[in-house]
């Protein structure tokens, strides 16, 4: 009987999450542990999720924290589990794969929209990787190419894999971008001189670099707008 009562309230207690969110279908008035209890509803199936989801929170901070952190230290936490950690973990891909998708049309000369496009990038990069984005003839993104991940600090650039990558992007205009997991988003020295090497690389292909961007903890930098990048030097 006890346990008949328990998922009584454990039922109602879903469905009333349920009709909660269809009223707006937004998640302004929802707490974070409360939008994180509605994923686990979808990956708990018959658990009660209301403590998983408030150690989740304890934990990571937020839902994007959670959905965000290792796999490793996800299926640490009591009740959740192995499967339950890639699961959640692909909530945090899809949502950031949506996230791209919605950027993805913006002109690359809109600094402010593109600037937010690029950081959707990085979302699920833990390390430091190096990216390149291959622009359309009409200043639109035309592809994107992972070229290395390395380390929290570095990642190494091979010149003959960048340019194959974009080659094969058909790309004549192309904008990099990296990362700094662990750091600002001001362009290192070795940041610097890496994008002129690029500039001079890509040159006798016909090729153009129209700018860098830095994703780091505190925002998006842009290379050329800062100063960074002149043509004239490359």
């Amino acid at each position: 009987m006890a346990d008949q009562i328990k998922k009584s309230i454990h039922t109602g207690h879903r469905a009333r999450m349920r009709q909660r969110f269809a009223k707006d279908e937004r998640l302004d008035g929802f707490a974070e542990h409360e939008i994180m209890e509605m994923l686990l509803f979808f990956i708990l199936t018959r658990a009660d999720t209301n403590a998983i989801a408030h150690d989740l929170i304890d934990q990571f901070g937020s839902v994007r924290g959670a959905v965000n952190a290792p796999v490793d230290r996800l299926k640490q936490v009591k009740g959740l589990g192995e499967n339950g950690a890639v699961m959640l973990k692909l909530f945090g891909a899809v949502a950031d794969h949506i996230g791209v998708q919605k950027h993805e049309s913006v002109d690359v000369r809109d600094l402010s929209a593109f600037s937010e496009y690029v950081r959707s990038l990085f979302a699920q990069e833990n390390t430091e990787c190096f990216k390149v984005i291959c622009v359309t003839s009409d200043l639109h993104v035309g592809s994107v190419s992972t070229i290395s991940r390395g380390t929290a600090t570095s990642t190494p650039i091979n010149m003959r894999e960048l340019a194959k990558s974009v080659l094969n992007g058909a790309g004549e205009n192309v904008i990099l971008a990296h990362n700094h997991p662990e750091a600002a988003c001001r362009p290192s020295q070795e940041d610097i001189v890496l994008t002129r090497k690029i500039m001079q690389y890509l040159a006798p292909f016909d090729i153009s670099v129209l700018d860098h961007f830095v994703v780091g903890k505190d925002g998006v930098t842009s290379m050329r707008s800062c100063g960074f990048i002149h043509d004239m030097e490359c």
